[in-house]
């Protein structure tokens, strides 16, 4: 059977198109559950870190700027209809005043946890984004207890944003 030229272009065009389309629909196989690091008004990327694909959750552990006493605090991503949106569900720390904590406001639990407090809570912090001081030691750690030094990455904001993480 032979085919015009005319009619080979546009097969070869409605097979590439074909192509294009089914990559932009179907994730490619080696895409998993990642949570990507930017800076946050560039967009400049930083990084992409394997997530927990069930449960995408990663810890900031930082020094307080005042009282130079350790602060961790542990976020969840979950999907909405805006997408993947951070919350922050527990808070940390030693110490009192200087922005920590003193109660736990509406739905929250505060409880003594040996010289410190731990907060549970529910907060939607949306975009995340944190500005790494080099006082401050912030450190993201990962479930696996890999830590990244976020000021190695960056002196500027850094954005924090899950991706490719399956729907629930």
């Amino acid at each position: 059977m032979l085919i015009e030229a005319s009619q080979r272009q546009l097969l070869w065009s409605l097979v590439l198109k074909a192509l294009l389309l089914s990559l932009l629909l179907i994730p490619a196989a080696g895409i998993s559950c990642q949570l990507l690091l930017t800076e946050h008004r560039s967009g400049r990327p930083l990084g992409q870190l394997a997530l927990d694909p069930v449960r995408p959750a990663a810890d900031l552990a930082f020094t307080h700027s005042v009282l130079g006493t350790p602060v961790l605090d542990r976020y969840v991503w979950r999907a909405g209809p805006l997408g993947w949106r951070a919350h922050l569900v527990e808070e940390r720390f030693e110490g009192e005043g200087y922005g920590l904590p003193s109660s736990a406001g509406p739905g929250e639990t505060l409880v003594r946890d040996g010289k410190g407090w731990r907060l549970y809570l529910d907060r939607l912090v949306d975009p995340l984004v944190v500005l790494p001081l080099p006082a401050q030691s912030m450190r993201l750690v990962m479930l696996d207890q890999t830590e990244i030094l976020l000021g190695s990455l960056s002196q500027k904001s850094i954005e924090m944003q899950a991706r490719h993480c399956p729907l629930p």
